[in-house]
This record gives structure tokens, sequence and C-alpha cells, in this order.
């Protein structure tokens, strides 16, 4: 059995095309790759896109590509050039794409449906070989778990995986835990009951902000939230009072043009006219404040294990990743 050691380890060696074999084995292509020549590669399509192509055959219908991409573009747009390649060129096997970008430090698993009136909608895990998190090795012990099926399930399994991110007992555990750890160092006067219910909305919160800066949508920074913990850190720290409560009631729910300085300072946010970033009536009437060093572990620790994605369905994406309604699932069974 695949163990996320394993895994993890296999994720982080794919420099070359030498190395995405294991890759394809542990997806059950047991066959040795097979280098592709001139000609069937530019059938294909994959001129200028691969400098390196190997194809492995597996059960039936299905077919993995192994492609070091060329570092001129970022891996997602090789990826997704590649897709549309073999849909229009190759449509009939079931492909399954492992595709290394050296240069990048990054490696893509991506599979999809082919349709020849719509462009392929590819589902991916993407991964940073210099920080491949939990998430990516559980996301690849999946695909080995069921190898051996027959190859349409194999496949339609490849894009479930691959598309979306199951939420695991490790994920359950490690939410559990945060929410205990906020509601155990939460200053102020309160039952045990109400420090885990703040917890617990403070945390959605926090994660839903995460989804949001995952699609630029918080200054246009991928990285919002944990630039702003560091940055208030160097300025001498409380995090829930300096930047939590200003971003959440001064900003996220008032229009831009009604906002303080203090809100606009804290760059281009959305307005969200919503229930989530309202007062409940148990925060009108108990004040708590949840420490620095409680955040600095959950954005050290569940924010820096997974990734949190927002689905774009208008788009032809899917990551690997836990969702929002995924993460509403993990929220009812806390």
């Amino acid at each position: 059995m695949l163990t996320l050691r394993s895994a993890a380890d296999l994720l982080a060696a794919a420099d070359s095309a030498h190395a995405l074999a294991p890759l394809a084995r542990v997806a059950g292509f047991s066959a040795p790759p097979l280098p592709l020549d001139a000609a069937t590669r530019g059938a294909l399509g994959l001129d200028g896109l691969a400098r390196e192509a190997q194809i492995v055959a597996g059960d039936g219908t299905l077919r993995a590509l192994l492609v070091v991409v060329e570092p001129a573009a970022p891996l997602r747009e090789r990826v997704a050039a590649i897709a549309r390649h073999l849909a229009r060129s190759a449509p009939h096997p079931l492909w399954l794409l492992i595709a290394a970008a050296p240069e990048q430090r990054a490696i893509a698993i991506a599979a999809w449906q082919s349709d020849e009136r719509t462009r392929p909608r590819i589902a991916a895990l993407v991964v940073d070989r210099s920080n491949v998190r939990v998430s990516d090795a559980e996301t690849l012990r999946a695909l080995a778990a069921d190898a051996g099926d027959e190859d349409l399930l194999a496949h339609a399994r490849f894009t479930d995986v691959l598309g979306r991110q199951a939420l695991t007992r490790r994920f359950y555990r490690e939410l559990e835990g945060v929410v205990a750890t906020l509601a155990k160092g939460a200053q102020g006067r309160a039952n045990e009951a109400q420090r885990r219910e703040l917890a617990l909305l403070d945390l959605s919160r926090l994660l839903f902000l995460v989804f949001l800066e995952a699609k630029g949508w918080l200054d246009g920074n991928a990285h919002y939230l944990e630039h702003r913990f560091s940055t208030c850190m160097a300025a001498g720290g409380r995090f829930h009072r300096r930047v939590m409560l200003p971003l959440f009631f001064g900003t996220l729910n008032t229009p831009p043009r009604a906002r303080a300085a203090a809100a606009r300072a804290l760059g281009r946010i959305p307005f969200l006219n919503g229930g989530l970033f309202a007062r409940t009536p148990l925060e009108r009437r108990v004040k708590l404040t949840f420490p620095d060093e409680a955040l600095g572990a959950l954005f050290g620790g569940l924010f820096a294990r997974y990734r949190f994605t927002a689905r774009e369905d208008s788009v032809a994406w899917s990551e690997a990743a836990i969702d929002p309604e995924m993460l509403g699932k993990a929220f009812e069974s806390l």
C-alpha cells in the first residue's frame, strides 16, 4: 500500500521523464513507457509544448502520456494546451497526462472527458515539488487506491479524484483541533460552549477568505492573510483586534464607498452582502479575543497543509482541492 511518505517522495522526485514513470505505475499503468517518435509527437500536437514525451499503455483504451514541458510558459498553460490537442487529435483513448516542469519545480497530473463540441474540462492536481503538501500525497494515494479497474471506470475515477479531494479523517481531526485550540486560548469571559461557537465562526470566516484569496479577490494577493499576519506581527501583534475585526466588520460587510480610512488601507477587498460577516447575537453579547499564538498555528498548520481552491465551473480547469461545499460538510460534523 502506498504510504503518505512514499507518495510525497514520488511527487517531490518527479523532475524528469524517467521519474514520471513511477507515478504512472501508481495509477495502474504497469507497461514500460515508450518514447514517441517525431511524427507521432507532431500528430498529437506536442511540438513546441513538450521537449520529452513517452506513452504508457494501460488496460483497454487507457493511455498515460508522460511529458516534460517546454519552460517558456506556466505548467497550467502547457497542460491545458496539451489536453486540447489530445482531445482534438486523439479523442478515443482515455488519457491520463503526467507533466513535469523542472524549471518551475512543478508537476501536474490531469485527466478530462473528451467532447467534440466543447473544450475539455481538465481535472488536475498541480504540485509544487519544493512544498509537497499532505493533500497532494493523499490525492496520489487515492489514484492508487483502486488501480486495476476496467478502463472506463478507472478513467472516471481519475477525473473524480483529480477534480476534488475527499475530506479525510486527517482533515477532520485538524479542523477539530484548531477549533479547540482557538476556543481554549481565547481571552475574555465566556463559557465553554460560547468559546467553541465563536471559534468555529471565526475559523469559518477565515477559511472562506482563503477561498477568496485563491481567486485573487483579496487585494490581488494569493497569500493575503499570511502576509497581513506577518506584517501585523512585525508591528507588535494583536492580529485579531487589528486585522481580523476591521476586515470582517468594517470592510467585507461594508460597500467600498462607505468604508473608513482604516478599512481602505486593507487594500482592494470585495463587499460581501451576506450574513457570514455580520455580527451574530452571541458576538454582540460576548467579546473574545483570539491570541496571536493560536492564529499563527492556524496559518502554519491547517492553511499550510491543505489547498483550499474555489471551483470555477465556467472555465476548463478544476484542481484537487477542498471546496466550499465540502468544507460546509466538515463544519456540520464538528
